[in-house]
């Protein structure tokens, strides 16, 4: 197979110049649904846009008929970007491409797309036989995966495939974290902190007793804990009445995230008993409104799952590094599996994500090219 470098990497040089930060991504969204009409495929924008912050309408879908009898296979990326991603300007160097430093450079996700982008203009031309092939770009994933989380899910056949959106060069993520989010707002009795501290009971100090009885941080190799924002109080002379808390529980497991979740609940119940006290001869005791919501599922592939191990197979027959792994972090592969899709999310050769050191190895992205090729002319179900 012959990789068009060229053609691949200005593709994605004209894709990063195009603003599409979170919630302004109207103009990828028109470029990648008028590339994909250029390419005979059949598009179709859902009006997932109306549901949260953006000027676009909505994920953008492209469906390529297919050569051979198959269901269809899935190509999934995103269209925004993080900030500082306005008037991006890409310096090609040997072997990378970065920005001057005053940018991200985008290539979370626009990497992904470029290679999309790419692989569908080679099937046109090639003629090399392939299923049909479902082509997914999503809007704000960045801010939460907001466009997968609204998307049309009844547009698409295929439920396998893959996503290009992962961090690195030599990673297939098959397992990835469910999360629950977690608010808790703390109701203690407010009293004069110089009169008469002891007629209070201070919110503050019913969260640090609950807290320092939580486990947090790295719970188990699978399961992780934190609290990271917290707010509360107005002056110091005033014992605290209210305080609300921000954090999130992570695991590879449903029924571990549940139990850490039940844990963190569990500290505050039990605090709310170790500071229930009489106040001038009445019984009172701090309250406890814990909330704790569903983010997004975990990912669960299979090494032996047909699509990781074509990945894997592909790779080592091209001489390439591939090792299938699970990640902290989440991304659109989370909602999809929670939708009952199967797509393993591919490193495309880009590193520093989120910072203005971003950078694209080029040797890395053309190997991505290489393995989605191989996966999507292979793939026959």
């Amino acid at each position: 197979m012959n990789i068009n470098e060229k053609r691949l990497v200005d593709t994605f040089l004209q894709l990063v110049q195009i603003d599409s930060e979170s919630g302004t991504e109207k103009k990828m969204q028109e470029r990648v649904a008028g590339e994909l009409k250029k390419l005979g495929c059949r598009v179709v924008i859902d009006n997932a846009g109306k549901k949260f912050n953006t000027n676009a309408r909505g994920n953008v879908m492209g469906f390529l008929p297919g050569t051979v009898k198959s269901k269809p296979f899935v190509l999934v990326a995103h269209l925004d970007t993080v900030k500082p991603g306005q008037h991006i300007r890409p310096i090609v160097k040997k072997d990378s491409i970065v920005t001057d430093g005053s940018t991200i450079l985008g290539a979370d996700d626009k990497a992904g797309v470029a290679i999309i982008l790419e692989v569908l203009k080679s099937l046109k031309e090639s003629g090399v036989p392939h299923p049909p092939v479902e082509v997914l770009f999503t809007l704000c994933e960045e801010r939460g995966m907001h466009g997968s989380k609204n998307l049309d899910y009844k547009q698409l056949k295929g439920r396998e495939g893959m996503i290009l959106d992962n961090e690195g060069g030599d990673e297939l993520l098959i397992q990835g974290p469910a999360v629950n989010d977690i608010v808790v707002e703390v109701h203690g009795i407010a009293a004069h902190a110089g009169a008469c501290p002891e007629k209070g009971i201070s919110a503050l100090e019913v969260a640090a007793y609950a807290i320092s009885h939580m486990k947090l941080g790295r719970i188990d190799k699978e399961t992780v804990a934190n609290f990271g924002a917290v707010s509360g109080g107005e002056v110091p002379n005033v014992v605290m009445e209210k305080l609300s808390l921000i954090g999130e529980a992570r695991s590879l497991k449903m029924d571990k995230l549940a139990k850490q979740t039940a844990h963190m609940k569990r500290a505050f119940d039990q605090a709310v008993k170790h500071y229930t006290k009489k106040i001038d001869g009445r019984i009172c005791k701090p309250v406890i409104d814990f909330k704790a919501a569903l983010r997004y599922p975990s990912v669960q592939i299979s090494k032996s799952h047909p699509v990781v191990k074509a990945l894997l197979a592909a790779a080592k027959k091209l001489h390439l590094p591939l090792y299938a792994r699970s990640s902290g972090g989440g991304c659109d592969a989370n909602v999809l599996s929670g939708k009952g899709f199967t797509v393993p999310n591919l490193s495309v050769g880009v590193y520093n994500c989120h910072t203005v050191r971003e950078k694209l190895v080029l040797k890395e992205f053309y190997a991505a090219y290489a393995l989605t090729w191989a996966a999507v002319t292979s793939y026959r179900k």
